[in-house]
C-alpha cells in the first residue's frame, strides 16, 4: 500500500500519521510490548511513516526507540 507523502525539513514522511498516544497510556490497560511491537510492525507495513508522539505518552517513545525500523 503506498500512502501520499509530503516533506517536512529534509525528509519525505507519509501525509497521513499515526498518533502513538493509545500505545502505552490514556486507552485502558497497556498490551503486552510483543504486541504493541507487532502493532507498529504492522503500521510500517502499511506504509505508515510518520508517527506523532510526546513524553505525556508514557513509554511510548521509549518502546518505539526499541522497536526502529530504518
Amino acid at each position: 500500500m503506498s500512502l501520499p507523502t509530503r516533506k517536512i525539513g529534509n525528509d519525505q514522511v507519509t501525509a497521513v500519521g499515526w498518533g502513538a498516544m493509545g500505545l502505552s497510556s490514556f486507552y485502558g490497560t497497556v498490551p503486552a510490548d510483543e504486541d504493541r511491537l507487532k502493532l507498529l510492525d504492522e503500521l510500517h507495513e502499511k506504509g505508515y511513516r510518520n508517527r506523532d508522539t510526546a513524553d505525556v505518552y508514557g513509554d511510548s517513545e521509549e518502546l518505539l526507540g526499541q522497536w526502529c525500523v530504518f
